[in-house]
Formats: structure tokens, C-alpha cells, sequence
């Protein structure tokens, strides 16, 4: 995943994105008008249109802004407003996907985009940097001076805004070096001009980088996915690295460069080192080290740096009620006068300005999409930017709940109910349950467009957090390992005998829907506990484990790749046979309920071909299934049609084989 300064919530390993990032009505944007504000009905377009804006970015001095807008034909264009002047200069993204907007201290925008390519192997989602000037209007695509290797990679990630040397950015790529191997270099580059110097060669195992404040490399990262080791590499005063740290038994990266300390101390992570999570603080000339901050009760699942010096100055915590909280005393002042003003909601801060005078934070609930403000410190106290969704304002939402329950070994599994909207009381309803992605991944209780369109459309809408989830602590993550089909698909038929039980679920009324492990989930609980559910929907889930081991070896070019190191210890692929026993795909013969297959025709996580494996098993065996192509699109649902596509199969096909909703 494509990392960067103003990733206030960079993962603890690294897996994670920031979400949509603004809204529509913008008063301080000073967009154009979106229409009457009566609530329009909840249609599929409705809740599958991107933002009209997004990505919002605040400048080093907090006097201009930048965002990501969607006109009405569809396209996306980068915008920047000037806000003394009212002045806004914008440009064409054209059919690539947005990922970041980012300003550097002297003023250029550098705008963060990917591409789904065919290179020499597989797909691959490949991501570029570009400049943008304010006065000029000039785009320049950073890093194009060195060939394709350097330029089409999805290696690229702004490492350093470097405060002190405007329209100087520090830049990771891959490259082919002297010795004719591709590695991850770090560049100073020229965000308005195209010099490019080298500032560190690293070499084919480097997979992270960290620098002063200067821009001058602290530290490196290396991970050798044959031997499974992962080392962390300081620059002596030698100007030679030497080994500070060695973690072995490490089938993917083990070690995370999370950011500096006020004193200029490297604070990095190792994997689940402790039960909820440990920060870690090192001396860069000594490579001394202690621990900067330990978590207990919760999990520490983020790390927020600030964008213009790399500190870390706060982190996230999780739980089913995960929260921000600042270590910079300024800003814990800010979330604190932001939650006041907004009591019972989610308060996450995403931007501010060089001297934290200014300050954009996302406001949200559950049932409440997101909407963007500006506070300023020194007054008038706060602008509201706008709101994330207006073809979904005053739509009544439905209403979720955290709970736990128990599975049949006595765990405590938690749980995010969703109810359909109204006060009513929900008994032998209707119900879907939904399986996050990941699976080392979480739902967590903000809005969620998915879930909040199954439940407007009358039902429940049931989120299990099942053993393999992040989140919740070690032992609960761990749980899920080489757990395919086993133990993680118990804890989700667990959440329907739950369900059933409290009286909230109608036993025949039970269909099952996620996507990408999720979507796996989905296809295991129809051939692994067929009489379960009355309809199945996977969205680029996995069918075939033993042959999703073999595209991952076919992407990366070895068999020895970090990617498919930690597939292969996750999934177990040291044992085939209970591989294919757990793959969908293999058990069509087993399938009683209706099946909805959809995916990306770009997907680079999930391919296509795991799809239509499954599809022609299912035809083969005789049963009732239908495969839909999202056409250009990617593992994410980047793109709006497809996104709206997926919407309307998937109500069409629930309310065939599920029937109405409570409504």
C-alpha cells in the first residue's frame, strides 16, 4: 500500500488508507451549488457516488486548500482554492484513480494517483506522483526521468516534505541499480523543475526507508524472504550501514518505521510483540533502544505523524470502540475542543497546517456520513467544509450496535450490528451476514456505504469480528492463522446460531455477502455449511486456496516473495490437502442456496480468474449461480458505475431470494 507524510493513519502494519476525505457543500471551498436540500431516496446511485469532493489538503501556512472534485459527467479533477483571493486553478486526474493530495512548503500540490497496468507478468495496480502549480498550472510527473522502472512502480511514496528546502520532496522508487537488480532508492526531488538526485541505494531486499528532518536517510529496512528475516540498517557516521536489529522467522516484513520522536529518535513497531502493541524508540547514532509507548487493554492499531516533520504525535487505539488519542499537547487541546463541539460523534483529525493553527478533521457516526471541518485555533473557531455525501443527506440510516457473543468453544467474538432505520423493535427479521476483507483486517464503526445500503433496504446487517481479526488483540489476530474454513468460518455460522437465538434473525432468512476474504466467507459458508444460508453474494472473493497461492508466486516472479510468504504461513500451504478441502471451489457439488459472483475484470489482489474458476464449477455441478464482470474495475470498487453496479445486482439478487426488508 502506497504510504505517505500526510497518512495520519498509516497501520501499525502498514495495510491501511485513509478513507474518503471530504464532502459537498463546502463553504470555504466555495463549490458550486449540489441542489435542495430534500432528502432523496436511497438508491443504489445514491450510495454508490464517490464524494463530490475528496482528499482534502491544507497548505504548510493554512491559505489554500486542495481537493479532490467529481464534476457531474463523472470525472475527477484535482482542485485548489486559494482562500484569501477565492481564486481556484484545477486539473484533470482523466481514468486515473485519485490516492492522495499532499502539500509541500512551498506551495506545489503533489497529487498521488494509481493505474491498473499489464506489465510483463499479471495486472498490477501501479502508482505515480505528479506536481502541481498553483500560479502556473503546470503538472509534472515526479520521478519521470528515469526510465520505466523508476516511473511506472508501486514502490513510490513521499517520504519527507522537508520543511526547510521548499519544492524539495524526498521520494522512495524502485530502480534498477548498478547491479542490474531492481531495489527501493531514496531521491530528493524537485517538485518544480526535473532534477532528481539520489540520496541512498538500497538494494533488492530494502523494503522501507526513514530521514532526519533534513531529508538526510537515518535508516533502512531490509527483509530477505528466503532466509525470513527482516534487519534494520543505521547510517553510521562512517556513511556505511550497519545492522541495529535483527528479527528472524519473519515471512513478510517484520519491522514498521513509524516516524520520529521530538528528540529525533527513530519509533518503529514489530509484529505482535506484545498482547495489544508496543512503539518502540531508538537512537539513530547508537541504535539503543527503549519503548516509547506500550498499549494495555486495547490494541494499538495506528500511528499518526505529523505531515511536515514525520513526529509521531498520536495514535489509535482499538476495541469495538476504537478512538484517536494525541500525544502533541496542542492537539490533544484540539480534539478535545472538536469532541465538545460534537459530542456522541467520531472526531478524527486528517490535516493541518505547518504550525497546527488550522486543523481539518473528519466528524462522522455510523448512521451519520462524514462531513469535514476546519478548526482554527486562534478564531473565528471553525468553518464547516462540507459533507460526504449529499445524495445521501437527511436519509434516514440504520442504526448499529457492539455487542459480543459467544462461539461454541466458549470465545467471546465481537460483533457490529446494524439495525434498519426507525425505532422499531427488530425480531425474525431479514438478516445478511457480512465478513470484513483481510482477513488480518476489522470493521469498525463509522459509516460504511455497504452496510448502510443492505440495512436501508430493511435488513440486518450482521458484522462478525471473527478470530483473525486486528483490532482486538495478539491472541485474537493469531487465532485465525492456517484457520481457513476452520475455526474463522465457525465464529461467523456462530454469529447466525447468535442471531437466531436473541430472536433478532428469522432462521430461513439468511443470506451471506462480503468481499474479498469476506467474500471467500461467503463461498465457504455455502459449501462448507450448505443448509445455512438462503443466498450467497461474493465480491472478488477467493475460491481455489492451493491455486491463489500460485498467482501470488506468478505475480511476484518467485516463489519466495514476501506477499507469498505471508499467504502461505497464513493459509497453511504447507498442507495441500487441507488447502483443497477448505477451497470453495472444489466443494460446488455441496451448494444449496443461490450464488452472486462478482468482480473487478482489473483486480490485482484477487484475479478475476478465482471468479470463473468458481463459476464453472458451479455450472458444472448443476447449480443455480450468475458471474458478473465489473468491467475496469480494481480489488477497492474505485470507480462509481461499477460500484453502482455492484449495488444494484446485489439488491436485485437479495430481494429475489431473500425477500423484503422490515420497511
Amino acid at each position: 500500500m502506497l504510504q505517505s507524510p500526510h497518512n495520519w493513519g498509516a497501520h501499525m502494519k502498514k495495510n491501511k488508507l485513509l478513507g474518503l476525505v471530504s464532502g459537498s457543500i463546502c463553504l470555504a471551498l466555495a463549490l458550486p451549488s449540489i441542489g435542495s436540500a430534500k432528502t432523496p431516496p436511497a438508491t443504489a446511485e445514491a450510495f454508490a457516488a464517490a464524494p463530490s469532493i475528496s482528499k482534502v489538503s491544507i497548505s504548510a501556512d493554512g491559505s489554500r486548500i486542495a481537493f479532490g472534485y467529481t464534476t457531474a459527467t463523472g470525472e475527477t479533477q484535482v482542485r485548489v482554492l486559494d482562500l484569501p483571493s477565492k481564486k481556484t486553478v484545477g486539473v484533470s486526474v482523466g481514468d486515473k484513480k485519485l490516492r492522495g493530495l499532499y502539500f509541500e512548503d512551498g506551495g506545489d500540490i503533489l497529487i498521488t494517483a494509481s493505474d491498473t497496468i499489464r506489465g510483463f507478468g499479471p495486472k498490477s495496480e501501479i502508482f505515480r506522483t505528479f506536481s502541481f502549480d498553483f500560479e502556473t498550472a503546470n503538472i509534472r510527473n515526479l520521478l519521470a526521468t528515469g526510465g520505466m522502472v523508476r516511473e511506472y512502480n508501486s514502490g513510490v511514496r513521499l517520504h519527507s516534505l522537508l520543511p526547510d528546502a521548499p519544492n524539495r520532496v524526498i521520494m522512495s522508487a524502485y530502480d534498477v541499480n548498478n547491479s542490474d537488480l531492481i531495489s527501493l532508492n531514496l531521491y530528493e526531488v524537485a517538485t518544480n523543475g526535473v532534477q532528481v538526485v539520489t540520496k541512498a541505494l538500497g538494494n533488492s531486499n530494502t523494503v522501507d526507508w526513514i530521514t532526519d528532518r533534513s531529508g538526510s536517510p537515518l535508516a533502512r529496512v531490509d527483509h530477505d524472504p528466503e532466509r525470513m528475516t527482516t534487519k534494520l540498517f543505521l547510517l553510521g557516521e562512517n556513511k556505511q550501514y550497519w545492522e541495529a536489529l535483527k528479527l528472524d522467522n519473519t515471512p513478510n516484513e517484520g519491522i514498521s518505521l513509524m516516524g520520529l520522536s521530538r528528540q529525533g529518535r527513530i519509533i518503529f513497531s514489530k509484529p505482535f510483540e506484545s498482547e495489544f502493541g508496543e512503539l518502540f524508540s531508538m537512537d539513530p547514532k547508537t541504535g539503543a533502544t527503549t519503548t516509547f509507548l506500550r498499549a494495555d487493554g486495547t490494541e494499538l492499531e495506528s500511528v499518526f505523524r505529523d505531515p511536515w516533520s514525520d513526529v509521531v504525535i498520536g495514535v489509535s487505539v482499538g476495541g469495538l470502540e476504537p478512538m484517536d488519542q494525541m500525544i502533541s499537547p496542542d492537539l490533544q487541546a484540539a480534539q478535545g475542543t472538536l469532541e465538545a463541539t460534537f459530542p456522541d460523534k467520531m472526531v478524527s483529525i486528517t490535516d493541518t497546517t505547518q504550525d497546527r493553527k488550522k486543523i481539518v478533521a473528519r466528524i462522522e457516526t455510523p448512521s451519520t456520513p462524514p462531513e469535514y471541518v476546519m478548526l482554527n485555533v486562534d478564531g473565528p473557531k471553525l468553518t464547516r467544509l462540507g459533507e460526504a455525501y449529499p445524495g445521501l443527506k437527511n436519509v434516514p440510516m440504520g442504526r448499529l450496535q457492539a455487542t459480543t457473543y459467544k462461539a461454541r468453544d466458549g470465545a467471546e467474538i465481537p460483533v457490529y450490528v446494524t439495525l434498519p432505520p426507525g425505532d422499531q423493535d427488530i425480531k425474525n427479521a431479514p438478516t445478511i451476514i457480512f465478513p470484513h476483507g483481510g482477513p488480518e483486517s476489522r470493521d469498525e464503526p463509522r459509516f460504511d456505504y455497504w452496510s448502510q445500503f443492505m440495512a436501508t433496504r430493511g435488513y440486518v446487517v450482521i458484522q462478525p469480528q471473527f478470530r483473525g481479526s486486528t483490532g482486538f488483540g495478539k491472541a485474537h489476530a493469531l487465532a485465525g492463522r492456517r484457520q481457513w474454513g476452520k475455526r474463522m468460518q465457525d465464529d461467523v455460522s456462530d454469529a447466525v446460531a447468535w442471531a437466531v437465538k436473541e430472536g433478532l434473525s428469522d432462521p430461513k432468512k439468511i443470506c451471506i455477502v462480503g468481499a474479498s476474504y469476506g467474500g471467500y466467507a461467503a463461498l465457504a459458508g455455502a459449501t462448507l455449511t450448505p443448509g445455512l444460508y438462503r443466498c450467497v453474494v461474493s465480491v472478488a472473493g477467493v475460491a481455489d486456496l492451493p491455486k491463489m497461492i500460485e498467482q501470488e508466486k506468478a505475480a511476484a516472479g518467485t516463489a519466495r516473495a514476501a506477499n507469498v510468504n505471508y499467504w502461505s504461513d497464513h493459509i497453511g500451504a504447507d498442507d495441500r490437502a487441507a488447502m483443497e478441502a477448505a477451497s470453495p471451489r472444489r466443494l460446488a457439488d455441496q451448494v444449496r442456496a443461490p450464488i452472486l459472483l462478482m468482480h473487478g475484470r482489473d483486480d490485482t489482489v484477487v484475479r478475476f480468474e478465482q471468479s470463473t474458476l468458481m463459476a464453472n464449477a458451479l455450472k458444472a455441478a448443476g447449480k443455480p449461480y450468475k458471474l458478473v464482470e465489473l468491467r475496469g474495475e480494481d480489488h477497492w470498487l474505485s470507480r462509481t458505475e461499477t460500484r453502482q453496479q455492484m449495488l444494484t445486482e446485489l439488491e436485485a439478487f437479495l430481494r429475489e431470494h431473500l425477500g423484503p426488508g422490515v420497511n
